[in-house]
């Protein structure tokens, strides 16, 4: 018999693959390039690992994020480490109208992501929770699936 918790991590799988993340952070002084790739791959028990491997505008960003699901909480929650310090989230991934949405969210960062009909597109924003306790725009992102390179049949 399947566990919430399985079935939830099993709704994961839009996430699995390999990810070019393109945008530009919403800086006054015109934002920064963000050039990456994210890399989504299953862990025994059915969480998910997420790599970081980005560029944003001249500094790099690496990390790694661990994907699961918490059924007390019924929700999924991450704890993230990288170069640009360690982060936990509480997220979710619903049907919103006519589309798939993943969102999380932290004390001081969220995101919402909308995946295309497709699957293959997440189109999404970060905000920052700037001092007056108000979120701000902080990055515009599109995550484009990468396709495996087909290998010749010998």
């Amino acid at each position: 018999m399947a566990h919430i918790s399985d079935t939830a991590l099993e709704r994961l799988e839009v996430l699995v693959g390999r990810w070019r993340t393109e945008g530009q952070t919403s800086d006054a002084s015109g934002g920064d390039r963000i050039d990456a790739i994210d890399t989504y791959e299953r862990l025994p028990g059915g969480a998910l690992l997420h790599l970081v491997d980005a560029r944003v505008g001249e500094d790099t960003v690496e990390g790694a994020e661990i994907i699961g699901h918490d059924p007390d909480r019924n929700a999924y929650v991450t704890q993230y480490f990288g170069t640009d310090g360690p982060t936990a989230y509480e997220a979710s991934l619903a049907q919103e109208g006519d589309s798939l949405t993943w969102r999380m969210e932290s004390k001081t960062t969220r995101f919402t992501g909308t995946f295309s009909a497709n699957g293959n597109v997440i189109s999404g924003h970060w905000e920052l929770h700037d001092q007056s306790g108000d979120w701000q725009r902080w990055m515009d992102i599109t995550l484009t699936k990468q396709t495996s390179p087909q290998i010749p049949s010998a």
